[in-house]
């Protein structure tokens, strides 16, 4: 399945899943399930804004963005994490007013069977697209399978609330339980932010990937004097390897450039998803 698909599901499922847990929130007067609808409404807008970053990182290089436009996925995961923090210190408020006010909750049935479809549908929509994620080294597909993996446990906490309500005759379980989801939302966008800052901010990529650099570099025998100037950083699903290149000065021109070509041949192939740039140098 291709990135773009399984952004388009992602937009599809959440919506039907807000209304029907809507529905059911209002029918029940559970504040659980309607934060989980307002949870689901928020991934919509999350989706949407995935799939418009991926449709612009997977647009090529251009004179304006000789680069890509990789970060675009970075920013849409940035974007995701502050709607599920507002969203998470949202339920918060609300729970914690259902404590001190109270309620009774209704027809405790039709929220559970909506929870339970809810949960299952998050479980396979989380999995497909961590899975496409992976494949695609895509940071916005990765966030978006974080939030609906948050909602699987969103989800089962509601079912969890509506039992001990039901049966266990346990007081501000609905409420309770929602706070705890809350806190487990955001808690979430705070890595899905911090991994999104990290490119944004260009960090270099990590030990083990530059240690694979420096092998390929010096495997090619006594020609090769050493290295400077490396730099690297990660873009979506891209990694940018920048060094300049020292070689035997009595190597003529062309021979040092197809010693630098195999070398970034070694790299890209060593390094999956990486675009080298190679700067000889005569020592």
């Amino acid at each position: 399945m291709t990135k773009r698909k399984i952004a388009i599901i992602a937009i599809v499922v959440p919506a039907f899943l807000t209304v029907a847990k809507a529905i059911a929130g209002f029918a029940t007067m559970s504040i659980s399930i309607l934060a989980s609808a307002l949870d689901s409404l928020m991934d919509v807008f999350s989706s949407l804004i995935t799939m418009v970053a991926v449709s612009t990182a997977e647009k090529p290089a251009d004179e304006k963005h000789p680069f890509g436009h990789g970060k675009a996925e970075a920013i849409a995961g940035l974007i995701q994490a502050i709607l599920i923090a507002i969203s998470g210190s949202f339920l918060i408020y609300h729970a914690f007013r259902r404590i001190v006010t109270g309620y009774q909750l209704e027809a405790e049935w039709a929220g559970i069977s909506v929870m339970i479809v809810a949960m299952i549908v998050s479980i396979f929509l989380a999995y497909g697209l961590k899975r496409v994620g992976r494949r695609t080294k895509s940071s916005a597909l990765a966030a978006s399978s974080l939030n609906f993996g948050a909602d699987v446990w969103t989800n089962g906490g509601v079912l969890v609330a509506l039992g001990l309500e039901n049966w266990g005759g346990v007081k501000n379980a609905d409420p309770i339980i929602s706070i705890l989801i809350s806190l487990y939302i955001i808690v979430s966008a705070i890595k899905i932010a911090a991994d999104a800052i990290t490119q944004l901010m260009d960090k270099t990529l990590p030990n083990e990937t530059l240690a694979i650099v420096d092998e390929c570099i010096h495997s090619r025998g006594p020609q090769i004097k050493g290295y400077h100037k490396l730099r690297s950083r990660s873009v979506g699903g891209e990694k940018f390897i920048e060094f300049h290149l020292e070689i035997e000065s009595s190597l003529s021109f062309e021979a040092a450039h197809d010693l630098t070509e195999r070398i970034i041949a070694d790299i890209e192939k060593q390094v999956p998803g990486s675009k080298v740039t190679a700067h000889s140098d005569p020592k």
